[in-house]
């Protein structure tokens, strides 16, 4: 029993040293949200075996990461969008009503040549970097059936590029599907580009959104 006590101290000890710590090195903005601090059951680490320990640690350190990473993410959409709102000098309704706009001519100008990337320095390395892998990707993490259609296809297209059992046949048919989504975007690219330039009020956001690209 006594040894018991001892190692539960120790962990309690251990979780708070860890989380704490972490909670406290993202405190230092005002601006980030603070992120609860997380830590281990001890009740339920008594009940492993050291292997099983680290393993539920691991887990809580991934945890740990992914909020992290979610709540930096907020806070760049918000200090983009700032930005954003200086650059063009509009109210928060009306920059609701441009970024609509804008965010469909992005999606359209990104999947009608959507694709993925290659990683490895070598033929012995090389592996694709999938939408739903990729670190900084808008797709990562996200299941298929929540992609747009381009994403979906490239991802089926290189689990049959990955297969050695698949058919020639099979893969024709990604290809021509995946053709077929970027064209459908192409073609629907020059309809959000005038919804966009429509909702615009100045020449000053007229000529920001021609400078990039987003109106012609």
């Amino acid at each position: 029993m006594a040894k018991q006590r001892i190692i539960l101290v120790l962990v309690v000890c251990f979780s708070i040293a860890v989380f704490t710590g972490q909670t406290l090195s993202l405190a230092h903005s005002s601006k980030r949200t603070r992120i609860p601090p997380v830590g281990p059951d001890p009740k339920r680490l008594l009940g492993l075996t050291a292997e099983e320990r680290g393993e539920e640690i691991k887990k809580l350190f991934a945890q740990r990461r992914q909020q992290e990473q979610e709540k930096e993410k907020e806070r760049m959409n918000l200090m983009v969008s700032q930005a954003w709102k200086r650059l063009l000098r509009v109210t928060d309704r009306q920059f609701k009503l441009i970024e609509q706009k804008r965010e469909k001519a992005h999606d359209l100008y990104i999947q009608k040549r959507v694709g993925a990337g290659v990683g490895g320095r070598n033929k012995e390395s090389f592996h694709w970097n999938r939408p739903s892998e990729s670190a900084q990707h808008p797709m990562k993490g996200k299941a298929r059936d929540q992609m747009p259609e381009g994403y979906r296809i490239v991802e089926e297209l290189i689990d049959l590029l990955e297969d050695e059992n698949a058919k020639e046949k099979e893969i024709r048919l990604k290809i021509d599907a995946l053709q077929r989504a970027r064209e459908k975007a192409k073609k629907e690219l020059p309809k959000a580009k005038q919804e966009l330039a429509a909702v615009l009020t100045t020449h000053r956001q007229e000529a920001v959104f021609l400078i990039m690209g987003y109106i012609d």
